[in-house]
């Protein structure tokens, strides 16, 4: 028995707050492009070019999200639906 518990290490040795955390705090680089092993411009164009990625996804969330709102009131219009409100439904009882 005291072998197995010598080979396996404890699971909840890295839980207490008091021991390990500090030597992970103090080894991380301050600056992140050191961190992520590139040099100050590569980090910078790389940046750059996440802002414009994001950008670039908002704008075609945006352009989804207007073709799927021209589409629902196209369908309203040719089914004669009552264009319904989240707020004016009944509200549910679940007990």
């Amino acid at each position: 028995m005291f072998l197995i518990k010598t080979m396996m290490p404890n699971p909840l040795a890295g839980l207490n707050p008091m021991r390990g955390g500090e030597e992970d705090v103090e080894a991380a680089p301050a600056d992140p492009a050191k961190a992520a092993g590139m040099t100050r411009e590569e980090n910078e164009e790389n940046q750059k070019q996440l802002v414009e990625d994001k950008m670039e996804r908002e704008a075609d969330f945006l352009h989804k999200k207007a073709e799927r709102a021209t589409l629902r009131v196209c369908l309203r219009d040719k089914y004669r639906l009552p264009k319904v409100r989240a707020y004016s439904l009944p509200p549910y009882n679940l007990m």
